[in-house]
């Protein structure tokens, strides 16, 4: 770790190659390490809270390093703009992104040896007391979510003396998941709230964790049917405290009790106040919503990797019924309306996000607006990435205005309504990536306008403040997905591509071809496409013929990595007849067993880790998936090639 920490640089003109990769080795060893540990199973149990509590603050101070490091994203701006700037900006985001990498990483890993503590302490409550205010005192965002099962676990000690030690535990449960504010955590906090037979004095704890974490909203009227429903309301959980009886309630709880009654009130009532909380973030209207999810865009600009893929702004919005919302407003690639989502509902669709809030208040407010006004208006995505549309709805009316850019250009649809200028939000000027990217792009009717901007841009402001960010989880799928999306990025900088749509596509592209002097033909294909009638549907059908094989290569390699993983470590045949697994199950399990015949032997001879497992599994799909790609569109000569 002290390695790490002094491999990251601390000044712009010190992020260099050798830098970089110092960081990237530093944070392989430190995984590495970590997995060498010995097994929860086989220490003592004050050993395995030493060792759980070493982990928690290792994982910690990962974070706090991480933390450190996005504070420094806008010293490039007092540099001199040339190679070297733009240089060490991309290795910066190397840097940044093998640190929130290395963090996602270890998380996953606590996730394992918590799961394992928890049965491994069981009978020595002690230990688990211990573990617990361990984990507190670090606010253990994994602690909360593998231990919050333990809510549930049902009372073992029919003394007066045990059950009080037990209610105590799930006393601590309770504030560890409100001090680490996971609300992931909401349906287990919902399910123990409501239960008749959670003791009143951890009723009252419950509703204050929720309010913690953040209390879900209401469904926006018009909210689309497939569309989660929140997992409690604010009525339920009102409904709930009243229906307490106070004389099972200590003085203090019953004063707690009427605090949260008076809360609930103005929720149900009126809906969000100036500041609505999900988990981490204390939200206001006008804040930027940056998200990452598995996307080829990651390395189409010249300042790459890209940390972030798609934008949101959050407003606040009236509903018809009468209740204010804190909502998030986007602009899909697919659609013909500016989508408007509660913001509680729409960061789960994502597994890494962060908030950027300007630090003049009024410049958030008239942000906020410009998002408000704009919720339900008519959208064209542009796949030309252009923002020069966009100047022209600097003082003209919103409402109703077809909004034709795309997601980034909604971010400055909002700024310029602000006072403040374009360099507060977005103070470097990016540019297309280099080598064939822009000819190749071409080819699928995409192109780069002038003074575009990603939504990594604003992370170098020095005018943007980060006012919260979820913790990343390391996810295989995901990272078998990245970098199948990454190495296409990369071959359209290296190779020329060669489409090669599929009979379907193709007869797709002659379509909409014919469309373009049929209006009514067009009108059902974008209809039946879900865009607007006015998207360029040829560029569109050929873009989609590229990006619906990259997707489903990603995505089958992915998940035949689950499937694998699942046949690699399956027990025999009798046994998962017995389980009810049919014969066609049966069978694609066998499959994947012979595919890694190797792997399964060394599987059944005890030789092989899990970790091991994943790390082998991983690097096959990956790979299969690369070679997929290069055979369908950047094959050469010189290539040498299985087919996919």
């Amino acid at each position: 770790m002290d390695q790490l920490a002094a491999a990251v640089p601390r000044q712009a003109d010190q992020f260099r190659d050798p830098q970089t990769q110092a960081v990237k080795q530093a944070a392989n060893q430190l995984v590495a390490t970590v997995a060498a540990r010995p097994s929860i199973s086989q220490l003592g149990a004050s050993q395995a809270v030493a060792q759980i509590a070493a982990l928690v603050a290792l994982k910690s101070r990962v974070d706090r390093l991480l933390d450190e490091t996005l504070a420094r994203r806008a010293m490039f701006v007092t540099q001199s703009a040339g190679p070297e700037r733009r240089e060490a900006m991309r290795n910066y985001l190397r840097a940044t992104s093998t640190l929130i990498d290395l963090s996602g990483r270890l998380r996953y890993r606590l996730f394992d040896i918590l799961t394992q503590a928890v049965s491994r302490l069981a009978d020595s409550p002690r230990h688990f007391e211990a573990l617990l205010d361990g984990l507190i005192a670090q606010k253990s965002s994994i602690g909360a979510s593998v231990l919050a099962d333990q809510l549930f676990a049902q009372p073992t000690r029919i003394t007066r003396q045990g059950r009080a030690r037990e209610l105590a535990t799930k006393g601590r449960l309770l504030k560890l998941i409100a001090v680490a504010r996971q609300s992931d955590l909401l349906s287990d906090l919902t399910d123990f709230v409501l239960d008749p037979a959670t003791p009143a004095s951890l009723v009252v704890q419950a509703a204050e964790t929720i309010r913690a974490v953040g209390l879900p909203q209401p469904p926006r009227p018009q909210q689309d049917a497939e569309l989660p429903e929140p997992e409690i309301l604010p009525a339920e959980l009102r409904d709930r405290l009243q229906a307490l009886d106070p004389k099972r309630l200590s003085a203090d709880e019953q004063r707690r009790r009427a605090q949260l009654l008076a809360w609930l009130a103005t929720r149900v009532e009126q809906g969000v106040g100036k500041v609505y909380r999900v988990g981490r973030c204390d939200l206001q209207p006008g804040d930027w919503l940056l998200m990452r999810n598995p996307s080829p865009y990651n390395l189409f600009t010249d300042l790459a990797p890209g940390l972030f893929t798609h934008v949101g702004v959050v407003t606040v919005e009236r509903g018809s019924d009468g209740l204010r919302r804190m909502v998030v407003v986007d602009l899909p690639e697919r659609g013909a309306v500016m989508q408007t989502t509660n913001v509680d509902l729409f960061v789960r669709r994502t597994l890494h996000y962060m908030f950027l809030r300007h630090q003049q208040p009024d410049v958030g407010q008239a942000m906020g607006l410009a998002a408000r006004q704009v919720i339900g208006n008519p959208t064209r995505f542009d796949l030309n990435f252009r923002t020069d549309r966009v100047e022209p709805l600097r003082d003209a009316p919103l409402a109703g205005q077809t909004i034709h850019t795309y997601c980034a250009g909604l971010l400055l649809i909002c700024a310029q309504r602000s006072a403040a200028p374009r360099t507060d939000f977005f103070p470097i000027a990016e540019y297309p990536a280099g080598g064939h990217t822009v000819e190749n792009l071409a080819q699928l009717g995409l192109s780069f306008g002038k003074n575009f901007v990603s939504p990594t841009g604003a992370l170098f402001s020095d005018k943007l403040q980060i006012v919260g960010r979820r913790h990343s989880m390391y996810d295989p799928r995901r990272e078998i997905e990245e970098a199948i999306y990454d190495h296409f990025a990369q071959r359209l900088a290296e190779r020329h591509l060669t489409p090669s749509p599929d009979l379907f596509q193709s007869l797709r592209q002659k379509l909409v071809e014919a469309a373009r002097d049929n209006r009514l033909l067009a009108r059902a294909i974008a209809n039946a496409a879900g865009v607007s009638e006015q998207t360029d549907l040829v560029s569109a059908a050929k873009a989609a013929a590229v990006v619906e094989t990259l997707d489903e290569v990603a995505r089958a390699n992915s998940e035949a990595f689950g499937h694998a993983r699942h046949a690699v470590r399956a027990a025999s045949e009798a046994v998962l007849a017995d389980d009810g697994y049919d014969a066609e199950s049966v069978a694609a399990i066998r499959a994947y067993q012979a595919r890694h015949a190797q792997l399964r032997q060394q599987w059944l001879a005890r030789t092989l880790s899990p970790r091991a497992l994943r790390l082998a599994l991983v690097a096959y799909y990956r790979d299969k998936g690369r070679r997929q790609l290069d055979a369908r569109f950047f094959a050469t000569q010189n290539d040498s090639i299985s087919s996919p």
